[in-house]
């Protein structure tokens, strides 16, 4: 129980940890991928979905290391029009790969200050009607 309740603590607080760890914001266009992570993420981290919209990078120590939508624009972003900004303000680095570039990150700094209170948010929501995170962080 005290590992869950400092995950919920941890992701209330993801902004501040993803700025500290300055995250990079990265989508792919052929999978509708959506990454917002550490730039080297640890190889024990692993992929939570306990969300409908998003999933996080947990080490087994409860690190959080980055954020993942899967089905970005063609869901999360049709039900959430405001972070179309967030997209048009990538550039293109490949073929289907974008990346937020840190001069532009910082307009719009506030879609990821958004999406990571929102994040929190759903946590809260999902927790107060009966998701375990200890049963999500045990699942491998």
């Amino acid at each position: 129980m005290e590992r869950a309740n400092n995950l919920s603590v941890k992701i209330a607080n993801i902004f501040d940890v993803a700025k500290k760890n300055k995250w990079v914001a990265e989508y792919n266009s052929d999978l509708d991928h959506f990454y917002w992570i550490k730039p080297k993420i640890s190889k024990k981290a692993e992929l939570k979905r306990f969300l409908d919209d998003f999933s996080l990078y947990i080490t087994p120590s409860g690190e959080i290391q980055g954020v993942f939508i899967e089905y970005a624009k063609f869901n999360f972003m049709a039900h959430n029009k405001e972070y179309e900004k967030l997209f048009e303000k990538m550039d293109k680095v490949e073929k289907d790969r974008y990346v937020l570039r840190p001069k532009k990150e910082k307009e719009v700094e506030y879609l990821l200050r958004n999406m990571a209170e929102k994040v929190g948010n759903e946590t809260l929501e999902a927790t107060g009607k009966g998701l375990n995170l200890d049963r999500v962080l045990a699942v491998a």
